[in-house]
């Protein structure tokens, strides 16, 4: 049998999945693939006023109810775990290694690894540090193969003693939208920007340089309307596809225009943003930091450009042709038709499966 785990959450008597539309999507595309999804439902508790024995015994609550949910797995069974789980606990590397001893492969699929950015902070606790050993890493060394964003990811958690060979390369997230229509795109409209605009997370949204004009959406933008930024208001992410209106969308992160920088903008060097999913699922090309993990698939299928910085968008959309625009566009579309499919989550699964079978 081929399993996946889906978290709910129990929360007076309501339930609800503790999924976005990332792990959603990946659960759409493993149900169509004959895997059987196994609800791990846990009590919602507010664990950061909770005392250290409270924060212990809920940590063994966790690994009770999971170790409960996976006890069908085993010999010859396969177990996909979206990656990391919502509700954290030290001893699910326990859980999984007796799964394993029961027969069964056990896979992950990497969302976001705190491991990695704690890496970038440079500023983790000694505790941070020993709670990630045992809630990421311990659980990433000892699983039968991992799913991971692309080269640089899996270059990154080489050098901190994940074995290379465990790894397979996902290339880009997957944006299930098969009823919704596509974004409106010709080259002299905006420049789109989409996602979460609060400040700390958007820092940049707030400084954008005249020259071009910016078409924004998403929850948390607290600025007042400029004469070149016009924010259009947020959408659920099934509709947004439909509703946006670009030349491009734009894949960046960070408090500066200048570069990506700080803990969001270093992580584009490793991590695969879903947002850039979002665009090219909509038929909108991509402008992406150059330095970013993502700009190598973006130029190499010929579906968006990379830069420096912000600044240098009017000049490279300008000296453009109309030719050069539609040939991007047109492999913005062929790559929609991919993430839409699910085709990199279905390839990944496959090659890695391949690999450990």
């Amino acid at each position: 049998m081929k399993y996946f785990t889906k978290e709910i959450w129990n929360e007076e008597g309501y339930q609800r999945t503790a999924g976005i539309k990332a792990r959603d999507d990946v659960d759409t595309i493993l149900e169509q693939n004959g895997y059987k999804g196994i609800e791990i439902c846990v009590p919602a508790e507010d664990r950061e006023k909770q005392s250290i024995p409270q924060k212990a015994g809920y940590h063994v609550k966790l690994y009770k109810i999971w170790e409960e949910c996976l006890a069908p797995v085993g010999n010859g069974d396969v177990l996909v775990i979206q990656f990391p789980i919502v509700n954290h606990s030290v001893l699910l590397a326990r859980c999984i290694t007796k799964v394993r001893r029961r027969g069964a492969r056990i896979i992950l699929l990497i969302h976001d690894l705190e491991i990695l950015r704690a890496a970038i902070r440079g500023s983790t606790s000694r505790k941070e540090r020993i709670r990630l050993r045992l809630e990421e890493e311990s659980l990433l060394k000892n699983c039968d193969g991992i799913i991971v964003h692309n080269r640089f990811m899996k270059r990154k958690l080489a050098s901190m003693g994940i074995p290379a060979e465990k790894m397979e390369i996902l290339g880009i997230f997957d944006y299930l939208i098969p009823e919704a229509g596509y974004a409106k795109a010709q080259k002299e409209l905006p420049v789109v920007i989409a996602g979460a605009l609060r400040p700390h997370k958007a820092g940049y949204a707030y400084h954008l340089p005249g020259g071009s004009v910016f078409n924004l959406y998403g929850v948390g933008y607290e600025a007042d309307p400029q004469d070149n930024v016009r924010y259009l208001g947020s959408f659920e992410p099934d509709r947004l596809p439909e509703v946006m209106e670009g030349s491009f969308g734009l894949v960046w992160d960070g408090e500066t225009t200048k570069t990506c920088s700080g803990t969001y903008g270093e992580y584009l060097r490793i991590n695969d943003p879903h947002k850039a999913s979002l665009y090219l699922a909509s038929g909108l090309p991509v402008i992406i930091w150059k330095e970013a993990a993502l700009a190598e698939y973006m130029i190499k299928n010929g579906c968006g450009i990379a830069v420096g910085s912000i600044e240098e968008i009017p000049e490279r959309v300008h000296n453009m042709t109309q030719e050069e625009y539609d040939a991007i566009l047109a492999n913005a579309m062929k790559i929609s038709q991919r993430l839409r499919d699910g085709r990199y989550t279905q390839r990944a699964l496959k090659k890695v499966l391949e690999r450990e079978g």
